[in-house]
């Protein structure tokens, strides 16, 4: 081969392999691949779901007799759609979860939400006082009780993608059905682990003793939780304040211990498809073995006399 075409192949050689190394680069910068954001199975290790909550009404009160173990025909239609929507549309901000603890200082230094802090009216006398003292009359508070179910397990192996957890909180004070309102943040453990966060609720009522206020909140695993057994906690919060005014967890009710859960991305049936969803690695591989055929073409005219 003439000095001059090697030299011309040698130039070819190095700008496709540059070429190829952005293409590389550019896809994992997308999120398409990302070595980091992959266990070893190739699912994401990103923690994302999707949450929504609501009151029961004294309708939906009644016990299912099927047990924990649930069906989505017995769901709200319109709810389930907008947790599907929720799902389709979530994406993963890389962010891991925060831990029980940093919620819980988060709140001590009033970084949360501003619907969540005491409202102040114009001109009140109370505006300049701390939110903790700004209400004279102090309630007590319990969760009386706590339930959970578990609906869809598309491959059958015992673990659910989708989860609800039920409560009913009471508030006692100087009048009888006193109210006041709540919210709450939901945390998840994985068998035994640190308490992580998933879900904040909206603001809701309630009253005194009743067993008609409960609150319910579904719950879509999209992607990050391996196969395994969830247990679940529950903090109450009366809006204006920073500090829990009740808990409860898998300590309190057994129906918050060892929920058997898993992400939607692991919950399919392997059809021996290799194009499998929950594994993120066929596009890097396509993309080396092109690039490896273009090299061992590259050196097989490069030696060509």
């Amino acid at each position: 081969m003439k000095p001059e075409t090697q030299a011309i192949l040698t130039t070819q050689m190095g700008k496709t392999l540059q070429s190829l190394s952005l293409v590389v680069g550019l896809t994992m910068a997308a999120g398409q691949v990302s070595a980091t954001e992959r266990d070893a199975d190739g699912f994401s290790v990103d923690k994302v779901n999707s949450s929504i909550g609501r009151e029961l009404s004294s309708a939906e009160l009644t016990t299912v007799n099927s047990g924990r173990i649930g069906s989505l025909a017995e769901l709200d239609q319109t709810q389930l759609n907008q947790l599907r929507f929720n799902a389709e549309n979530n994406q993963s901000t890389g962010i891991k979860p925060k831990t029980r603890q940093e919620m819980i200082s988060a709140h001590k230094k009033g970084l949360i939400p501003v619907k969540y802090q005491l409202k102040k009216v114009k001109g009140d006398s109370q505006a300049n006082v701390p939110a903790a003292f700004a209400n004279p009359i102090y309630n007590e508070f319990a969760i009386y009780d706590a339930s959970s179910r578990l609906f869809e397990d598309n491959d059958y192996d015992g673990f659910y993608q989708t989860f609800s957890v039920t409560f009913d909180a009471d508030v006692y004070g100087a009048y009888q059905n006193e109210h006041a309102e709540v919210y709450a943040e939901m945390y998840l453990s994985r068998n035994g682990g640190p308490w992580e966060h998933y879900y904040t609720t909206d603001i809701f009522t309630i009253v005194g003793d009743s067993t008609e206020d409960d609150f319910e909140v579904l719950t879509t695993l999209n992607s990050g939780y391996s196969a395994d057994y969830y247990d679940v906690l529950i903090d109450l919060y009366e809006v204006g304040y920073t500090d829990i005014v009740a808990t409860v967890s898998s300590d309190d009710f057994d129906s918050l211990y060892a929920l058997p859960l898993e992400s939607s991305d692991r919950d399919y049936i392997d059809n021996g498809n290799s194009s499998s969803e929950g594994h993120g690695g066929g596009s890097l591989s396509f993309i080396v073995l092109l690039g490896l055929a273009l090299l061992a073409r590259l050196r097989g005219l490069s030696t060509k006399r």
